[in-house]
């Protein structure tokens, strides 16, 4: 698997931001249980910043998605 292209970036986003809805919590929630800035989310979520790889664990468990949801290469 190639690079992460923006389009990517977006659809991960958008999954990131329906999941939160989903279980009910505030970006300013996620964010401190993921221990992440409140701003850095917000560009997750808006398919502005890519999602580092040592985030992705702590995403996925917040959220309840199989990490590979967000990084197809997670393990």
């Amino acid at each position: 698997m190639g690079k992460v292209s923006d389009i990517d970036n977006v659809r991960i986003g958008l999954i990131l931001r329906g999941a939160r809805e989903r279980k009910h919590l505030t970006a300013d929630q996620l964010a401190t249980n993921i221990e992440c800035a409140r701003p850095t989310l917000s560009q997750y979520e808006g398919g502005t910043r890519p999602v580092p790889a040592n985030r992705v664990p702590a995403l996925a468990k917040a959220l309840g998605l199989d990490p590979r949801v967000i990084d197809p290469l997670a393990a």
